[in-house]
């Protein structure tokens, strides 16, 4: 199981783009929706940046490359619905398969039905990576199909809903796998901030919240079960929050074929007048482990039947954080609060062990150590938004080609600055390092030999000449 998921929620382009389509005001193809019908399988579209108002339409064709001209380094493509939509449904309706999306935002949709959304996404496989959506009715509708696998990393969703308590920041079908890797979902209207009913859900190292004004129900509702691991997130339900429960797990009925809940090193804050659950554990779980985490604020830690193991909780918030009024619960200096952390093993060959930790905004680090409780080492004395100093860098979040692979892969650095020699340092699921190697990027790409490392999912960190580190990423070795 370990091998065969991993090789299913990674990279989704095709091996060949047939055509390069440019996109933008001053380009022969002045809108997005002017080249829907052109597109074939596997061709790039990169769009300017820009306001592209009320246009919407239909993605049909499969292997599709979608992003901001320049990697969105001279800003977001913004597609603001004004009052229109494609078939009732959304922005952008994708109906091929394995789509990728970069770069790109998505604002006020609303249809009839009322859940217009960002993206309604309808064929199998979706990966977007550094897109925005906010103030849909739905942030991401993506609908059941049990061979479609959806990857969300660095994106943020903001303040999307009704408000009818049916549509969310992004609502997940039965699909087969959903990962959401150091992602921002903040201020969901009623809804919930994360809802996903996916057989396979891994939700790991993002921030959700719903801070002053956010009136979300659950932060994440795993309504049918399912194999799903909740790793390294940082979680606050606020003042106005519509229901007490966190982590919501088969609430709806536990209809996937996995019934097995990790819950690890996690900190969860509320301030819910009312109280809350942090995680709630419907009847007939298989497994439920809830391991290494910090619970802030009156209420339940648990309702209904798990493991818990080496968990921290303070009814009054008293864990020394480093600046409760602004969300930021790392820990102060090297203090480490009681209890003592336990290892947290593996859940059916994944390591539950936390490698990174979530940099405010849609970011990560290398997480410094393997065990403490709580989605944080230390607040290492620097400002949690990310300063660019020795230990606090800006990671990007890069794919390499082909991934899986048995043999060598090339990692593509898109426009990032000249940086010259590189180091690349390879981590085991265990955050050990099992080799470093130095290379020489050319044409803004790396390629990776895998020498004598044996087969396996292995985490990558690239360091400039200067050893700060500026790119990360996860590969399969066959």
């Amino acid at each position: 199981m370990r091998l065969t998921i991993f090789l299913i929620i990674l990279l989704f382009a095709s091996s060949s783009v047939a055509k390069l389509y440019q996109v933008g005001p001053s380009r022969t193809y002045t809108k997005p929706s002017k080249v829907m019908n052109l597109v074939s399988d596997g061709d790039t579209v990169e769009i300017d940046a820009g306001l592209y108002y009320g246009d919407v339409g239909t993605w049909t064709k499969n292997n599709l490359v979608i992003r901001a001209a320049g990697r969105g380094l001279t800003g977001f493509v913004h597609l603001e619905a004004a009052g229109q939509n494609a078939g009732g449904k959304a922005i952008w309706v994708i109906s091929g398969n394995n789509t990728y999306i970069e770069n790109i935002e998505f604002s006020g949709c609303s249809v009839p039905d009322h859940n217009g959304a960002g993206i309604r996404q309808e064929g199998a496989g979706l990966e977007l990576r550094h897109c925005y959506f906010h103030d849909n009715e739905d942030g991401v509708l993506a609908g059941a199909n049990p061979t479609s696998d959806i990857l969300f990393e660095a994106c943020e969703f903001a303040r999307n809903g009704y408000g009818d308590g049916y549509s969310h920041n992004m609502y997940i079908g039965n699909v087969r796998t959903f990962t959401m890797l150091f992602c921002y979902s903040h201020h969901a209207k009623v809804g919930h901030c994360v809802k996903s009913r996916a057989m396979n859900n891994f939700i790991e190292y993002n921030r959700i919240m719903d801070e002053d004004t956010g009136s979300a129900s659950y932060l994440i509702n795993l309504p049918n079960g399912g194999f799903s691991i909740v790793l390294g997130n940082t979680m606050m339900k606020g003042t106005m929050a519509q229901n007490r429960t966190l982590v919501d797990y088969g609430s709806e009925g536990l209809s996937n074929p996995s019934k097995q809940l990790y819950v690890a090193s996690n900190t969860m804050v509320s301030t819910r007048g009312g109280g809350a659950t942090f995680v709630s554990v419907s009847n007939g779980t298989d497994t439920a482990k809830i391991i290494n985490n910090i619970f802030a604020g009156p209420g339940l830690v648990l309702s209904g039947i798990a493991d818990t193991i080496a968990n921290g909780y303070s009814a009054t918030y008293q864990f020394p954080f480093s600046d409760f009024s602004k969300y930021d619960y790392r820990l102060l200096g090297d203090v480490i609060p009681p209890p003592l952390p336990s290892s947290p093993g593996f859940a059916d060959g994944f390591s539950l062990t936390p490698i990174f930790e979530y940099l405010h905004p849609e970011d990560s680090i290398a997480r410094k150590g393997l065990f403490l409780v709580g989605a944080f080492m230390n607040d290492f004395g620097h400002d949690f938004g990310g300063g660019v100093d020795d230990n606090r860098i800006s990671i990007r979040h890069f794919t390499n080609f082909p991934n899986p692979f048995s043999k060598k892969t090339t990692i593509d650095l898109g426009k990032i600055e000249d940086v010259g020699p590189l180091t690349i340092n390879i981590f085991n699921q265990l955050g050990e390092k099992m080799l470093a190697k130095n290379l020489l990027p050319k044409n803004s790409q790396i390629v990776f030999d895998r020498g004598d490392l044996a087969a396996g999912v292995y985490y990558y960190q690239m360091e400039n000449s200067k050893g700060l580190r500026i790119a990360a990423g996860k590969f399969v070795i066959l």
